[in-house]
């Protein structure tokens, strides 16, 4: 059963999309895993699901695990990443291959792709590298955002920091551009 067919079971509606891990990202990995063998990392190919909601990334989480062997699990959900990151990736056996599957909702796929575009424009891994301003901004960004995929209000503390982040990281790449 393939991944299309497990969510329509579900009667979930999903945007899917098939995901390579590009060149610098595999490079990145491999530098920082000096271990691991090109051969064994598991996340080079795979599919990305984007769902309405936690609840679905649940439930298609579930049906994924009743039908495939799971040979990798991470939750950025229950435990994001320093990052912000947030979303489920699940490592399958399929067709004697292991596979990634990536599950987010829309706003965490958003996030996902700023965070790879600002990046690339300062010239930055930002999900891994470093600690710049950008990344506490979209970390407490992300915050805000997994509030609101919750059903709360994000807290004045938490928006006042954002105000104070969206500060520091836009002067910090005016300096980076010789615009400071």
């Amino acid at each position: 059963m393939g991944l299309r067919s497990m969510v329509s079971t579900e009667g979930c509606r999903v945007e899917i999309s098939q995901r390579l891990k590009r060149w610098p990202t595999i490079l990145d990995k491999l530098e920082r895993e000096p271990t691991l063998d090109l051969s064994r990392m598991q996340d080079i190919g795979g599919c990305r699901a984007i769902l309405d909601s936690i609840d679905d990334i649940r439930r298609v989480e579930a049906r994924v695990r009743k039908n495939r062997s799971i040979v990798g699990y991470s939750d950025y959900i229950a435990k994001p990443r320093p990052s912000g990151y947030r979303g489920v990736h699940m490592v399958v056996e399929y067709d004697q291959r292991a596979i990634e599957i990536q599950l987010r909702t829309q706003g965490m796929h958003e996030w996902a792709i700023t965070m790879e575009q600002i990046g690339g424009n300062i010239g930055l891994f930002l999900k891994t590298e470093g600690d710049h301003p950008v990344q506490e901004l979209m970390a407490a960004v992300s915050q805000a955002m997994a509030d609101q995929e919750s059903g709360r209000m994000s807290d004045e503390a938490l928006l006042s920091s954002i105000r104070t982040l969206r500060a520091r990281a836009s002067q910090s790449l005016k300096e980076r551009h010789g615009q400071g």
